[in-house]
């Protein structure tokens, strides 16, 4: 059969003209490369326009997701931090009932609180903002037993309430999240818990707030509810895949929803610094009309463009091949006049063929040379550019070296001293404030003489790591060598300064390090010293902190001491 077929495509060609035959065959490639052309471009664009989106479209999700960490963060340890007020200590030491005004004013302070109360022990609702709920016992409730170990979260809020919130758009009270932490009185003895129960509404702002034309955004919890956004997906989102997506942390994704196809980003609500997190997700969606809109267009022009060149390249094929043909034709008509005609012996001189192989074979040795020196120029650049990375690289690891301690990753005292130096002509030209701890590990000879110098690295790099999870991002830490740290804190009185000193106090020591199968546990003493007018530089402010910190060692370690302010010099010399 196939050679019945091939039998007829000779017999018709051998009825066309090679005129027929050129115009013929160009037409057909001048189709075939247009439409070729429109629908490679169009998946290439369309390939192309979902690598974009899908970054874009995760960025969306990573953004909406990390600010409501953030939030969540700043609420986590403004409440964690009432429970270090005087306040809230000596109430739970006397009486629980006095702290019911300072409730009252948070709850009316702050916008993203509903409730705030303060439970004992047993499990009993002692004092509450607004006295609501006050004298229950909540002691079956999963966020008090957690918070009696440490802080809790819970996010069980009403789903059929805040649906309805939401749908209405009212700013009803709802707890959407509670935090929950351990209270201690002043003998360090657990009091009881402190428990505030967060507003929906801020969430809900940040997530419409991120919404654009055609975008939609959802948040998910880890199996697969929709807390807040459009319910119409609530199907589109089982348990099984969350779970999935939880496990990559972001992902982009092909959603078919009822509204049709939509290109999806999900990023892990993971938390943020010491902060846990929920675990909830954050979904962006955007429709498919919107998304490849751009895509559907240019597949349209190029098929239009295509087609009016395809025309053109068939009027102007008829000429080509005429042009082509012509001497050919030319030919047989001569050819066919010999022995016909009287005096019709010989062939015309005619021209065209050499001309063409002439030209064809320029032209290609043409393009062998470009081709040559343009994949020399190629191979010349990528070596280039190899060569500038791995250098870039050098550079940045001999920097990192040259300004990192190797044992905590921390910086090291020449890197520290540029920053203290930066921060000293700061406060001596704004004139604002910078404050200097020295802080040093308790008994660390005892740590290398009992469990081994392995030990000991393990100790301080613990250390180092805490010190620099206390700290805030502007702040400043490194290990000036053996078992000492300096930090440097900007933008501080000398009261934050020992508030802060305090907490890295308290934190080193209440944390155990495991080494070898034993738990560690250290303490530090800390020298504070907040700059003064006269301190002429950062060395000065580092002596003062250092003298403080061997008063901190001759009271008992495990504690604080302030250096004074320097004496004025012309009142010392006189």
């Amino acid at each position: 059969m196939l050679a019945k077929l091939k039998e007829k495509v000779w017999a018709f060609e051998d009825r066309l003209t090679v005129r027929e035959q050129i115009a013929l065959a160009t037409t057909a490639l001048c189709l075939f490369v247009s439409f070729a052309i429109a629908f490679g471009a169009a998946y290439v664009g369309r390939q192309e326009t979902t690598r974009l989106l899908s970054r874009e479209m995760i960025q969306i999700s990573e953004t909406a997701s990390d600010r409501m960490d953030r939030y969540f963060q700043q609420v986590f340890h403004r409440i964690q931090s009432y429970t270090k007020f005087d306040l809230i200590r000596s109430a739970v030491s006397s009486d629980p009932k006095v702290l019911r005004p300072a409730l009252d004013r948070l709850n009316a302070s702050f916008s993203d609180y509903t409730w705030l109360a303060f439970v004992s022990k047993e499990g009993k609702v002692l004092v509450a903002s607004d006295g609501f709920r006050e004298n229950e016992n909540v002691a079956e409730e999963a966020w008090f037993l957690k918070a009696l170990q440490g802080p809790s979260i819970e996010d069980a809020p009403d789903r059929e309430a805040l649906d309805r919130a939401v749908r209405n758009g009212k700013d009803e009270a709802i707890s959407f999240v509670k935090f929950a932490f351990p209270v201690y009185n002043y003998n360090n003895e657990l009091a009881g818990v402190l428990v505030a129960a967060i507003h929906w509404r801020e969430i809900e702002e940040i997530r419409s707030a991120m919404e654009r034309d055609g975008d939609q955004l959802v948040v998910v919890t880890p199996s697969g509810e929709v807390l807040l956004g459009s319910k119409d997906y609530r199907a589109r989102y089982p348990s099984a895949q969350v779970a999935q997506m939880r496990k990559a942390k972001h992902q982009v994704f092909v959603d078919h929803g009822p509204s049709g196809e939509a290109l999806s980003g999900y990023a892990l609500m993971d938390g943020h610094r010491d902060y846990p997190g929920m675990g909830w997700g954050v979904i962006a969606r955007r429709s498919g009309d919107v998304a490849f809109a751009a895509a559907r267009q240019m597949f349209w022009t190029i098929v239009g463009i295509g087609t009016v060149v395809a025309i053109f390249g068939i009027l102007l094929a008829g000429a080509i091949a005429k042009r082509v043909a012509g001497p050919i034709h030319q030919l047989t008509k001569a050819a066919d006049r010999i022995g016909r005609e009287n005096g019709a012996t010989t062939l015309p001189r005619l021209r065209g063929s050499a001309e063409v192989i002439h030209l064809s074979t320029s032209l290609r040795s043409l393009l062998l040379r470009i081709g040559f020196v343009e994949r020399l120029t190629q191979e010349a650049e990528q070596k280039a550019a190899e060569e500038a990375r791995k250098f870039a690289e050098d550079i940045a690891s001999l920097r990192k070296l040259a300004e990192t301690d190797p044992l905590t990753n921390l910086l090291n005292r020449r890197a520290f001293m540029e920053a203290g130096t930066d921060a000293m002509r700061y406060y001596q030209r704004y004139s604002r404030s910078i404050a200097m701890l020295v802080i040093d590990i308790d008994h660390f000879k005892r740590v290398n003489d009992e469990h081994g110098h392995p030990a000991g690295d393990a100790v301080i790099r613990r250390v180092g790591e805490l010190i620099a999870q206390t700290l805030r991002e502007t702040d400043k830490v490194a290990r000036f060598g053996g078992e000492e740290f300096v930090v440097l804190l900007r933008e501080v009185s000398e009261h934050d300064a020992h508030e802060l000193a305090e907490r890295i106090r308290l934190v080193i020591a209440d944390s155990i390090i495991p080494f070898d199968g034993k738990d560690l546990a250290i303490t530090v003493s800390i020298g504070c010293a907040a700059v003064s007018g006269h301190d002429r530089d950062v060395e000065e402010l580092i002596e003062r902190a250092d003298r403080a910190l061997y008063t901190a060692k001759s009271a008992g370690r495990n504690c604080i001491r302030i250096a004074p302010s320097p004496p004025d010099r012309k009142t010392h010399a006189a």
